[in-house]
């Protein structure tokens, strides 16, 4: 059974959103680095084969890249073709409408987050 805190994102169902690495195994040198960083435990590693394995693609935090900015053989991507990270980031806040959602969070959130 998944966490309860990584099943939604901004009240959405997680698995909804296409939102996850993909390891390029020809270029990955087995370094370790996207399997140790990600603190949502995205990765599992194949000692074996000495490559990372997606083996928890929703717990992924949208928008997230720290193992892809990680990867020192740049073999984590997050899209295909020619869309950019920040265009697939950008299409998932207006699919589900996120901008509304965050404004309400943050006006329930005042107190907690006020910086002054």
């Amino acid at each position: 059974m998944e966490e309860r805190k990584f099943t939604e994102w901004f009240g959405i169902a997680r698995d909804e959103i296409d939102w996850s690495p993909s390891v390029e195994e020809g270029k990955c040198i087995g370094c370790g680095v996207c399997a140790t960083a990600c603190g949502r435990g995205v990765y599992r590693f194949d000692y074996e084969n000495k490559v990372p394995r997606v083996a928890f693609p929703s717990r992924c935090m949208v928008a997230c890249t720290t193992c892809m900015s990680l990867c020192p053989s740049e073999a984590i991507r997050f899209t295909e073709g020619e869309e950019t990270v920040r265009e697939k980031a950008q299409k998932i806040l207006k699919q589900f409408n996120v901008l509304a959602k965050a404004k309400k969070q943050l006006q329930n959130k005042k107190e907690e987050l006020s910086a002054g």
